[in-house]
Order: structure tokens, then C-alpha cells, then sequence
């Protein structure tokens, strides 16, 4: 159970379908390549995607079983760390910077500095998406919004790979924009690492690193502000926020 900026009790577990409808969708691809598909070769692209978001999502489990931990931002684990406690949020930037390490390499042999980018894009976006699944259905929302402009116009071979991940977060938004339940670690975490290997895949070298920076820029502004106060006063964003919600 996590409590939502709502003050309202609401279970974590949208993360188990998501990653099973993502590993079956992954799976069924694969088979369908082997049986003369051609659409489906998503080749080291979805292997990649299949690295991610299992590393992610079972990080991801492992924090929602913790339950709401008292360290909070990336100030607060680095804290709990140095007095010896490691917190689910250090397991999730391990995994974070594993995967992306992991798919980088895979993707970019070769180049060091793609894959490097890759690896902070995947651990960058998968805390990114965490740090808005508090609200009911914003973290899926802002997956939308970065990935739909992807499959449009990115990748062709991650848009099909990433295409089973999406469907499911769809499927799921309903339920976390009821607050009957709500993405958790399981979910937020491997669809923004997914995002995040997205824009590796999609962008220019240059483009890469400025994704990087925004990202980072993003991660560091939430150590000292609020965006649910931020998105709260600014009408248009609250207008947005408030889109599918009871």
C-alpha cells in the first residue's frame, strides 16, 4: 500500500500485469520472427527492451514490498547508505544504471559515449516517471507523453518492441486514475527506463545529451521542489492533472 497526495491508502501492484503483458508481448514477437514475421525482428532492440524492464520491474517489486520508506530523494538514500542501510531506492538506482549499462552496450557497441548516454537516459527516466506516480494516473500520463512522439516518428524496431508495454499501461490507466490502484515501483520504473532507451534510439548523438540534461535538471529540481504543489497552482497543468480523474 502507498499513500497517494490524496492522503489516500492505494495498493502498488499494477506493476505485475504491466510486466507480464510486457514479457508476453516481448515473447510473442520473438516467435513470430522465428516464424518468417519480418515486422516482428526486433533483434538486439528488443532484447534491450527485455533487459530494461525486467531488471526495473523486479527492483521495482522488491521497493513496493518495503512499503513507504522515511528516505526520501536521492540526497536521502546516498544518507541511509553511508549509515549502512540500503534502501530501495539505492537497489533502484543500481538496477537503473545496470540495465542501462547492459542495453547501451548492447545497442551501441563500440561507442562508448552512445552507450554511456544510453545507460543515463534508461536510470534517469526510470526516476523520472517515479517521482510522479503519487497522483492518480500522472506517471502514466507523462509515459504518454514521451513515448506516443516516439513510436510516431522514433525507432521503428522499439516502437514495435515497446508496443506490448504500452498497450498495458493503457489497459491499466483506468484503474490508477480510479485510485483503485496505482503503478508502484513495478510499473513507474520500467516504463520510464523503456522511455528513456526510447530516446537513446530515437535521437541524435547531440540530441542524446540534451536529453540527459533535461532529465537531470528534472531529477535535481524534485530534491528541493514539490511538483505536486507546482503542477497544483499552475492552472493549466492542474487542468491536465485533473484529465480522467474522479
Amino acid at each position: 500500500m502507498r499513500t497517494n497526495v490524496d492522503g489516500r491508502d492505494v495498493p502498488a501492484v499494477l506493476g505485475v500485469p504491466l510486466a507480464l503483458a510486457s514479457l508476453i508481448a516481448l515473447a510473442s514477437l520473438a516467435l513470430a520472427a522465428a516464424l518468417g514475421w519480418r515486422p516482428a525482428r526486433t533483434g538486439e532492440t528488443g532484447l534491450a527492451i527485455l533487459i530494461v524492464f525486467a531488471v526495473l520491474a523486479a527492483a521495482g517489486a522488491s521497493d513496493d514490498l518495503r512499503g513507504d520508506e522515511t528516505d526520501r530523494g536521492f540526497a536521502g538514500h546516498v544518507s541511509a547508505l553511508r549509515r549502512g542501510r540500503v534502501t530501495g531506492g539505492v537497489l533502484k538506482i543500481v538496477a537503473g544504471a545496470v540495465s542501462g549499462i547492459g542495453a547501451g552496450l548492447l545497442l551501441f557497441e563500440g561507442d562508448l559515449a552512445a552507450a554511456t548516454a544510453t545507460a543515463l537516459l534508461v536510470a534517469l527516466g526510470a526516476n523520472t516517471i517515479n517521482l510522479f506516480d503519487r497522483a492518480p494516473g500522472r506517471a502514466g500520463k507523462l509515459v504518454l507523453v514521451l513515448v506516443l512522439p516516439l513510436m510516431a516518428f522514433g525507432d521503428v524496431r522499439w516502437g514495435i518492441g515497446a508496443a506490448g508495454a504500452i498497450g498495458a499501461l493503457l489497459a491499466c490507466l483506468p484503474l490508477d486514475l480510479d485510485e483503485r490502484a496505482m503503478l508502484g515501483d513495478a510499473g513507474a520504473n520500467p516504463l520510464g527506463g523503456v522511455a528513456g532507451l526510447g530516446l537513446a534510439l530515437s535521437l541524435s548523438a547531440s540530441g542524446r545529451w540534451v536529453a540527459v540534461l533535461v532529465l537531470v535538471a528534472v531529477n535535481a529540481a524534485s530534491e528541493r521542489w514539490s511538483f505536486s504543489h507546482a503542477i497544483r497552482t499552475t492552472p493549466w497543468l492542474h487542468a491536465l492533472d485533473r484529465i480522467g480523474r474522479k
